[in-house]
């Protein structure tokens, strides 16, 4: 290319064609425009007529400048021109071989555009036939040859089909890729991060010494990398760092979802001089156990994403209440509330409620008796994969259980004092393959007291941390999916000194995820890529070149193509690999004083052929509307156009609005005695059918609606579609929901994924469901849909369900564990308060699906299935004109109690956990009464809470 000042041209002969600007203007202005003509019927009446608007003689002035700017634009543009403030101008420099080095690490992610068109913006400088060679300091499996010659056309389209990597540049790879090469380029451009980095200054140092340099430093502004994370219980401290410590920012940190979904933001907060700061979150415990990940918003990059893995998240613990201490604060449950605090959401209460709510642990303080029905629920749950934590005490040293990882003699041992021989014991370093391996053992602790496990040949595998004389100290054992932990001391200072130390903390979080199957000593597990960061920070399924690696390398872990930043799953669970974990970002401080340096505007190049030739051909186009008005050939193309806009707008008058149409409406009567209007216009647009879709399952779908069975018996098929038309007039009337009218399905042909709950009234006599039947409710159980059984037995059988029928009935059904609805349900809270489900028969059992909490792998904690024997659908059951059906073994007092529990279940249905939250009211209630009688007059209550309402 030529230079002329900050311009290039590529083609500059064709500059030439400007000295035929002064020829084409003369030209212009002596040929003046076209005469103008008029048509009159008669030439005669033109006589004597002295016209009053004469052609003039020659070209105006204004139409001859533009069309002398039309021609100098397009011979500019042919002329190919280049801004380029930063080209170099020396012929010596830009004859030779050009090196464009590029960082393309995660630091230069949030300016890439920039440094992509400088890099760019240097291949218009030089010869345009000079060889032009890459360099990328990212190492990758491919990465391009330094020695490699690319041409200016392919290098431009490389560069734009780089892409920046997930990990840090390795400048001193690229560097010894260089010399391998044996490649001595004549200038090098290099495209920075502007960051030190490893060895950047030295990096600059070493290329200057090859070829004259030019450099482009593009460092990132604002919040660069997220260097650290620090949990609470409910809350969070998200640490930032900046390369710039100059000046004030304010960026902003939001926790996400694992699917990108935002749950809180919080400031970043930079003063001046300072490259730290710290967002705080602050989120309810429910909340913060969904949050993945922290990203910086508006920057892009993986260093500014911090991917939360389930080694930091907040663990949920249960305590189970040993009742009021006279001496809360010498209590052991006050040494692991402290212990578990920075790190565990606490709840306490009894076995069975915190079962029901299926924490991470459960932890047991010196219980010694447990009830024969906490027993089996504990064992349960421990089956199902939690992890149950005990500590030894004076109870349990006299009467143990089944629920213990070994068995225990029926005393304590005492170590030291006036009536012990033994000395108190030390702790022993702990074993290699416990989970508390690399965890310090404190040398100032002593065991007082403890009890004794009975030896046996499996007791060494089964202990976790010994005292110095050999004997367990904490064992531990599996059962079914989930692990029993026993301390073999208090948790209190009663027996130990344990409780004063750091470690034990830390031995009671390592026991919580070891006991979730996440053992902490897996030296010899590996770890498998699931899903990994790109360079721009973005989260997606890791890709073919993402290897496994082992547990003990993970934490030494260097960021590479073969081990991206990401979530790795191996035995402790899923673990991450973040890009800006402890990186202090700093901007290089010297460059070499033979290094040109190149500013933003410098860097940028502009083509200017495009935009002139656009400017000729507009410039031509005006001259051309220019000719035709003075012609007088626009005046008769305005008047059609005139009409033609004339036409058409009167004819979208005329056109009757949709307010024109008439809208007929009826009205339908509904059992309280109200009206409710139906639209029943003719111009109801219906789908068409298809030979796939029948029109019952289009209106299905354009339609919420409840469904029912079709059993062989048809007059308990009219009952149950009375039963729910009786209850979606109920809905009607008292929610938002306004279901359509109910519809019978066949379980082996219709379409049963369109309706979201099936009432299936079962018949005494029904024959087994075919495997057609059964494969289809398989189907809609495991898609999302609701199935409620009645066998309407309530009335002629004890006080439990007799499922035995069923069992026949639905053999090959996926049914799920089942268990009975307690009283803190969401069923008991979802519209109205409840404390029984009552059809036409009344305290009957309700059986739902085994879940943990709402945050099970069934969508909101639904149940797919419900199973009872009250008989509903009588106790909802109509006729048309809104009359009861059925008589109610409770009378009007129970047939509304039924009802309230099909809003109840209906809405449990459509919302899920959306009112889980309300098991507070009875407390909040219960503070409410227990307080001291006010001066003021007492605060009434809402009629509807009192009574059960919603």
């Amino acid at each position: 290319m030529t230079a002329l000042g900050p311009f290039l041209l590529g083609a500059p002969w064709a500059l030439a064609a400007l000295a035929a600007l002064p020829l084409i203007w003369w030209i212009l202005r002596a040929t003046p425009p076209a005469p103008r003509h008029a048509e009159l019927p008669s030439m005669q009446l033109l006589d004597g007529i002295e016209p009053q608007e004469e052609t003039p003689a020659r070209t105006p002035w204004w139409v001859w400048l533009i069309r002398t700017l039309a021609v100098a634009a397009a011979i500019l543009g042919l002329s190919q021109p280049v801004y380029a403030p930063g080209a170099q101008t020396e012929t010596a420099e830009g004859t030779g071989s050009l090196l464009i080095v590029v960082d393309n690490g995660w630091s230069s992610a949030p300016r890439w555009p920039d440094l992509i068109n400088a890099a760019t913006a240097t291949l218009d400088s030089g010869n345009r036939d000079a060889p032009v060679h890459l360099l990328l300091t990212a190492p990758q499996q491919f990465n391009p040859d330094p020695a490699e010659r690319i041409s200016r056309a392919d290098m431009a389209k490389r560069l734009a089909s780089l892409r920046p990597q997930a990990w840090a540049p390795d400048r001193a790879d690229a560097l010894a890729r260089l010399r391998d090469s044996t490649f001595t380029p004549d200038r090098i451009f290099w495209a920075s991060d502007g960051l030190e980095g490893r060895n950047g200054q030295r990096f600059a140092q070493e290329l200057s010494s090859i070829a004259p340099l030019t450099v482009y430093a593009a460092a990132p502004t604002g919040p660069v990398v997220i260097s650290s994370i620090r949990s609470q219980t409910d809350s969070v401290s998200v640490t930032a760092r900046r390369a710039d410590a100059r000046g004030v920012t304010t960026g902003y940190v939001s926790a996400l979802t694992i699917d990108g979904s935002a749950l809180a933001t919080a400031p970043l907060d930079f003063a001046d001089g300072q490259s730290e700061a710290v967002a705080e979150f602050t989120i309810p415990a429910a909340a913060l156990a969904r949050v993945a990940r922290f990203n910086v918003t508006g920057q892009q990059g993986a260093g500014t994403v911090w991917l939360w893995d389930s080694a930091d998240r907040s663990r949920r613990v249960g305590l189970v209440d040993a009742g009021a201490s006279a001496q809360p604060l010498l209590s052991d449950m006050h040494y692991i509330r402290k212990a578990l605090e920075p790190f565990a959401t606490i709840s306490e209460g009894s076995i069975e409620n915190l079962v029901a709510a299926s924490p991470d642990a459960i932890i047991m303080s010196d219980v010694g008796q447990i009830l024969p029905q906490d027993a089996e629920l504990l064992n349960t749950w421990v089956e199902n994969g939690g992890a149950l934590i005990r500590f030894a005490g004076p109870r349990l040293a006299a009467q143990g259980d089944d629920l213990l990882p070994v068995a225990l003699r029926r005393s304590s041992r005492a170590l030291g004092g006036a009536l012990a021989w033994d000395e108190p014991q030390a702790m022993a370093s702990f074993p290699e393959a416990s989970p508390f391996a690399g965890l310090s053992v404190p040398g100032d602790v002593r065991i007082k007291q403890q009890v004794l496990a009975r030896p046996g040949p499996e007791l060494a595998s089964k202990t976790w941390a010994r005292l110095a004389d050999g004997s367990p100290l904490v064992t531990a054992d599996t059962r079914g999916n989930g692990t029993l932990i026993l301390f073999h001391t208090t948790a209190g200072p009663d027996w130990a000194d344990l409780a004063y130390s750091g470690t034990f903390s830390q031995m009671l979080r390592r026991s919580i995820a070891a006991g979730r199957g996440e053992a902490v000593g897996d030296a010899e597990g590996a770890y498998t890529p699931y899903l990994t960061l790109d360079g721009y920070g973005r989260l997606s399924a890791a890709g073919p070149n993402a290897a496994p690696l082992k547990a003990v390398d993970f934490a030494e872990t260097v960021l590479s193509e073969s081990h991206p930043p990401g979530l790795y799953r191996g035995p402790a669970g899923t673990r991450a690999l973040n890009a800006g974990a402890g990186q202090r970002p700093r901007l290089i401080a010297e460059w070499p004083l033979s290094a040109r340096l190149l500013g933003d505007a410098e860097a940028r190049s502009l083509r200017l052929a495009g935009p002139l030739l656009t400017l000729a051909a507009l410039l031509l186009a005006l001259d051309l509307f220019i000719a035709l008005f003075v012609a007088g050939r626009l005046r008769r193309f305005g008047r059609s156009a005139a009409t033609a806009c004339i036409l058409i707008g009167g004819a979208m008058v005329a056109l009757p609005g949709p307010d024109a149409v008439a809208q007929p409406y009826q009205y339908e009567l509904l059992p309280d005695g109200t009206y409710r209007r139906v639209d029943t216009s003719p111009d109801v647009i219906r789908l068409p059918s298809t030979g796939n879709s029948t029109q019952k399952e289009i209106d299905a779908a354009l339609e919420m609606r409840l469904a029912f069975v079709e059993t062989p018996d048809g007059d308990l098929n009219r009952r149950t579609e009375a039963g729910l038309s009786g209850l979606t007039s109920i809905l009607r009337m008292r929610t938002s929901v306004e279901p359509a009218d109910p519809r019978g399905v066949n379980l082996e042909t219709d379409s049963l994924e369109l309706y979201p709950l099936i009432y299936f009234n079962v018949p005494e006599s029904m024959p087994p469901l075919s495997e057609t039947a059964i494969a289809n409710l398989n189907t809609y159980l495991r898609s999302g849909g609701a199935l409620v059984i009645d066998t309407r037995a309530g009335g002629t059988i004890g006080s439990q369900t007799d499922v035995s029928r069923l069992e026949t009935l639905f053999e090959g059904l996926d049914a799920p564990p089942l268990q009975t609805v307690g009283e803190n349900h969401v069923l008991t809270r979802s519209f109205y308060l409840l404390n029984d489900f009552p059809g036409r028969y009344a305290q009957r059992s309700l059986w739902i699906e085994q879940a943990g909490d709402a945050s099970a792998p069934r969508g909101d904690g639904v149940s797919r299935l419900i199973i009872g024997d009250a008989d509903w659908a009588s106790a909802w059951a109509v006729d048309a004109q809104g009359r009861d059906l059925y008589s109610v073994d409770g009378g009007a007092e129970q047939r509304e109690m039924s009802r309230r529990f099909g809003v109840n279940l209906v809405m449990y249905v459509l919302t899920g956990s959306y009112k889980d939250d309300q098991v507070h009211i009875p407390a909040l209630l219960e503070r409410l009464g227990d307080g001291e009688e006010p001066d003021d007059e007492p605060v009434e209550l809402p009629s509807r809470i009192l009574d059960g309402g919603p």
